[in-house]
């Protein structure tokens, strides 16, 4: 499995300082929640004019605050059933980061990892049926570091996903903040085809579109970025995730879908540590929230090799989908 280099975010020592201020993060909250806000939607929260936004978010991707926008594909729609969140810790040095991976991959795909100050590691692997009973294997392999885990159901997607939407999906990889007119044009579809079915993907999550960040760099002035893992009470998801945007709204940047709802993977930023301890605090008092684990975050990737893989096995030629639809 090979690190898509336009989708890595890695931490580096600079000695030039980089302010960002309040309504910079304003505009990552709402690039965090939907990377596809258009210019002017962002004005009445943010306070100033588009082309002014345009221009704060130029500098923050040339300045590697912002690393790229991200289109967040739910893996069911193409057969994945689980998701394990694999969490290593006491990583020898005699093990290199490409041999964990490695052998993780004998289980699933890699999705995401990060990777902790002090050296430990979240990683996320989908997995297809039949390939549960791999994860006890891999764990063993991994030894002497420890390996806990977490075994999760994948959202099903309840719309029918056809050939356009694979298209369309495909143009978005490497960049999702694309205007509708360039995947037109990428996808050879109209722009009316193009809307409608990307609204549709929208709104059955097969699609989120967030941002990768980096406030967590040593050349950033005054923010900890660092993310919150809640083990919760299934039932009571959706009340949880709406008081943690209520109640913590001043350090959350945002919650990303990541298509399940036994755990909340939600992504802060503090001005610092004392500020970490109460947003832990609160969170865990929260009805519904059995543990929070926090991740200081030095190193993050999203791995998209199993994305283009299986939707390059799906694409159909076009007639055949011609011939579906009529």
């Amino acid at each position: 499995m090979v690190l898509d280099r336009q989708i890595k975010a890695n931490s580096t020592i600079s000695s030039t300082t980089i302010p960002i201020d309040e309504i910079n993060l304003k505009i990552i909250r709402l690039l965090s929640m939907d990377c596809r806000t258009p210019y002017l939607d962002m004005v009445s929260m943010v306070g100033i004019t588009p082309h002014a936004i345009k221009t704060r978010i130029s500098k923050m991707l040339a300045q590697g605050i912002i690393q790229n926008f991200v289109a967040i594909v739910n893996p069911a729609i193409f057969g994945y059933e689980k998701q394990c969140i694999l969490t290593i810790r006491n990583i020898g040095k005699k093990i290199r980061e490409d041999e964990i991976i490695k052998k993780i991959s004998l289980v699933g795909d890699l999705r995401f990892y990060t990777k902790q100050l002090g050296g430990a590691a979240l990683f996320s692997v989908l997995v297809k049926g039949g390939s549960e009973d791999k994860i006890g294997l891999m764990v063993d392999i991994l030894k002497p570091a420890v390996v806990d885990y977490k075994l999760l159901d994948l959202q099903p997607v309840y719309t029918n996903i056809i050939n356009s939407d694979l298209k369309i999906i495909n143009s978005l990889l490497s960049n999702a903040r694309i205007d509708i007119s360039t995947i037109a044009t990428a996808t050879s579809l109209s722009t009316r085809t193009v809307t409608r079915r990307l609204e549709k993907l929208k709104e059955y999550h097969v699609v989120d579109f967030t941002i990768f960040m980096d406030l967590s760099s040593m050349h950033l002035v005054g923010y900890i970025q660092f993310i919150v893992l809640m083990d919760i009470d299934k039932s009571l998801y959706e009340h949880i995730v709406k008081r943690v945007y209520t109640e913590f709204k001043e350090y959350l940047i945002a919650i990303p879908n990541v298509n399940q709802s036994e755990f909340i993977f939600a992504l802060f930023y503090s001005p610092n540590i004392p500020a970490i301890e109460l947003i832990l605090t609160r969170l865990l008092s929260i009805d519904g929230v059995d543990s929070v684990e926090l991740f200081i975050m030095t190193k993050m990737g999203y791995y998209i090799d199993w994305l283009k893989r299986e939707i390059r096995k799906r694409l159909k030629p076009e007639r055949t989908e011609m011939a579906t639809m009529n």
